[in-house]
């Protein structure tokens, strides 16, 4: 009896876990942050690819989806796609703000890309994806104009730190330093969950406005979170004395 609990269990969140990986990436009746783009199911010469493929092997994202079983019976998810008459946009590719393009369906492992219009079904097998990131992201978000603490002779640096990603970023480093000294500070980042903003506080032992002040903070400068973007984690502050 113990056993078949056990087993029971075990499928049950075998059956979660599946439900929550294949959650719908853009919430419904929501206006939330997210990282976000279109992407062609060919990469390197190889294709076409589902979308599920190609937002992986693009940018290590997941499709936009839905559940789609009652509606096709046949098809258990639709993916958010996208074509047009050009297929080189798709091949080699290219952003060309002039093509037209016609949303439609990519269903499970189908690696077709349908678009209704009032006039029928248009099917085509070069199309671009809709993916979504579903990790972290840290950025630093604002660095505040130093101040000058007489009691302890430093540069009080103060600097917000924001996880703009789609999941808790779990704990980490962030890095200032002056550029022309070569003096730096390193601060401990709590873990963040989505949409957080925690402010920290760094120092210099000396006032950073001589005559200017020119500061570089990088959130998460040990790469230990893997997030959405890893190229949006510095922001450089610059102002005259």
């Amino acid at each position: 009896m113990l056993r078949i609990i056990i087993s029971f269990l075990a499928s049950l969140l075998t059956l979660i876990l599946a439900i929550i990986s294949y959650a719908d990436p853009i919430q419904d009746i929501s206006m939330q942050n997210y990282n976000a783009g279109w992407y062609p199911n060919f990469y390197q010469g190889q294709g076409p690819l589902t979308c599920r493929r190609t937002c992986a092997t693009w940018v290590g994202a997941i499709p936009e989806s839905e559940l789609t079983k009652e509606m096709t019976e046949e098809f258990e998810r639709t993916n958010v796609c996208k074509i047009t008459r050009n297929p080189v946009i798709i091949e080699k590719p290219y952003d060309d703000p002039l093509a037209h393009w016609l949303y439609g369906n990519q269903f499970d492992d189908k690696a077709n890309c349908y678009a209704g219009t009032p006039f029928g079904v248009i099917e085509d097998d070069h199309y671009m994806c809709l993916c979504v990131c579903d990790k972290p992201d840290l950025i630093v978000s604002k660095i505040h104009d130093p101040i000058w603490d007489s009691g302890s002779g430093q540069s009080l640096i103060a600097v917000d730190i924001t996880n703009i990603g789609q999941m808790a970023a779990a704990a980490s480093f962030a890095h200032l330093i002056d550029p022309d000294t070569l003096a730096n500070d390193v601060q401990a980042i709590p873990a963040l969950a989505v949409g957080v903003t925690i402010t920290l506080i760094f120092t210099l032992n000396y006032w950073v406005f001589d005559p200017d002040a020119v500061l570089e903070v990088t959130a998460d400068y040990k790469n230990i979170v893997e997030e959405c973007d890893e190229t949006n984690n510095m922001l450089v502050y610059k102002k005259q004395g």
